[in-house]
């Protein structure tokens, strides 16, 4: 039989991780009066199409699909960063799933989080970790492509870059944690969704673990900016 979720443990974890940056962040207990169900990003086409709207008048003048990915980017790094953290800094799975876990509308594309009764896990393995994050992104991603065109490989590259980007706020505060940060990174974007979407770069001091896309999250094409640091169009020298 297997074991009984934590639900003693999960609001300290939390608590701590809340500490390594605002993407660790989610909110717990009484539930926000303007707090949305996680199911409705991937259920309701009018209320995703609102997000990327709102994403899009935030960083207009953009193409929309410009502002889907980077409201899929942070919506990634919002999911993937307390579920690295609970795994490296505490060897537990946290129990976030489309059914517990709840979004709060606000400007940008990184929405914040809230979950009114955490709970962990002991099975907190790499492969579980990946479960539990893909569960919650793989229908956003879906009901994204059925909006408007758009590549997975730019969702997916995103995603993987928020891996990579959690990984090294995590090991900036834990540098005991590094070897088995790189070996989750590997876990976690070498197979699957991920696959073939990047590279790791042995021995990079980079802020994102050494993590060099092979796609674009787009956002260049914003006037004025240019590409990510590990965006593809940087080319391999930097």
């Amino acid at each position: 039989m297997a074991a009984s979720p934590d639900t003693d443990r999960a609001p300290r974890i939390l608590s701590q991780l809340a500490g390594l940056g605002r993407f660790f962040d989610v909110g717990t207990g009484a539930v926000p009066f303007q707090a949305r169900p996680w199911a409705e990003l991937a259920t309701d086409r009018v209320a995703l199409a609102d997000r990327v709207d709102g994403v899009a008048h935030r960083l207009a003048p953009v193409e929309r699909r410009v502002a889907t990915s980077v409201m899929f980017q942070g919506l990634a790094a919002r999911v993937w960063s307390p579920l690295i953290g609970s795994h490296l800094c505490h060897d537990a799975l946290l129990d976030l799933s489309p059914d517990t876990l709840a979004w709060l509308p606000a400007p940008g594309g990184a929405v914040p989080l809230h979950c009114a009764r955490p709970a962990v896990h002991r099975d907190a393995t790499p492969a579980a970790v990946y479960a539990r994050g893909l569960r919650l992104l793989e229908p956003v991603a879906d009901g994204l492509r059925e909006l408007l065109p758009i590549s997975p490989r730019v969702l997916w590259g995103n995603s993987a870059s928020t891996v990579a980007e959690a990984l090294g706020a995590v090991t900036a505060a834990r540098p005991d944690l590094t070897e088995r940060a790189r070996e989750l990174g590997a876990a976690l974007t070498e197979h699957d969704r991920h696959a073939g979407l990047g590279t790791w770069i042995p021995g990079s001091p980079r802020p994102n673990f050494g993590y060099r896309r092979l796609s674009c999250c787009l956002y260049h094409r914003k006037s004025g900016v240019s590409p990510c640091g590990d965006c593809v169009l940087r080319g391999r020298d930097r």
